[in-house]
């Protein structure tokens, strides 16, 4: 499989609104009006994984000064701050057909090395704990239980050093 990882367009929206859904629970998933605010407010921080000229997989975030993701990052004007020190990871999502077979590892790695081309300090993300251990494979530490409710799930704060 020959797979392309480029930066997101505004033609983009409806199927990443779709593998969105099918990798989350609704009560999580970004939805088409949160994906359309990040498609224009931090192109640079959004990537997508296409095969064949179809998206599989995404990866997105803000850039922020803040330590670690809290709730209000995720609305529009909730803190993107374009010359801040951390790159956050909102979603990581390869769709249910192509996963395991290294997109994810691959849309993160590019998310890393254009934050770290870009002077950030840091990658913040949060996470279940069954995925700690994945996360923990490229660098992140497990800073303990988020502050974060998003969806009415347990998350767990993970910051990496870059």
């Amino acid at each position: 499989m020959k797979l392309n990882i480029r930066r997101v367009e505004a033609e983009d929206l409806d199927r990443l609104v779709e593998v969105e859904q099918l990798c989350f629970p609704e009560a999580e998933a970004a939805t088409r009006q949160s994906f359309r605010y990040r498609i224009g407010a931090f192109p640079d921080s959004f990537y997508v994984a296409e095969t064949d000229g179809v998206i599989v997989g995404l990866i997105n975030g803000c850039v922020t000064n803040r330590p670690f993701i809290c709730d209000e990052l995720y609305e529009p004007e909730g803190g993107h701050e374009p010359e801040g020190e951390n790159q956050t990871v909102f979603g990581l999502a390869t769709h249910p057909k192509f996963q395991r077979q290294g997109i994810a590892e691959q849309l993160m790695n590019r998310l890393i090395a254009e934050a770290r081309a870009a002077g950030r300090k840091r990658m913040v993300l949060t996470c279940k704990e069954r995925l700690i251990h994945y996360y923990e494979k490229f660098g992140y530490v497990n800073h303990g239980v988020s502050a974060s409710v998003h969806g009415g799930a347990v998350w767990y704060d993970m910051v990496m050093e870059l």
